[in-house]
């Protein structure tokens, strides 16, 4: 009984190492190319309780998305309140590759490229 589940077991976990492996080489073909290739823009407005929440999924999301190494996050300040605007620059100081823009800069630099 025990080496029959122990055999289920390894069959389970080698399919899911198999789908992994696929996954990886079919974002790493997908992978963007150029600078601004992967922007994610999160756009918050007004007091967002979920700032936080939003703007750390998004970075994890890009993450995972572009193989371990970020594009860009950038947080649009769509009129947010001084206290969601003081989450969310704390939260674009915790990472590198995150942005905190107003909406106008933002569409500006959707329409440089």
């Amino acid at each position: 009984m025990l080496e029959t589940i122990g055999i289920i077991l390894g069959i389970f976990l080698g399919i899911v190492g198999l789908v992994q492996v696929v996954r990886t080489v079919t974002l790493w073909f997908l992978r963007p190319h150029g600078k601004n290739a992967g922007i994610l823009v999160v756009p918050i407005k007004g007091h967002n309780e979920e700032a936080e929440f939003l703007l750390r999924s998004a970075a994890e999301r890009v993450r995972w998305m572009s193989g371990g190494r970020p594009q860009a996050v950038v947080c649009m300040d769509c009129g947010m309140d001084s206290s969601t605007l003081a989450i969310c620059a704390s939260v674009c100081a915790d990472y590198p590759f995150m942005e905190l823009h107003h909406k106008q800069e933002v569409l500006d630099l959707l329409e440089a490229e």
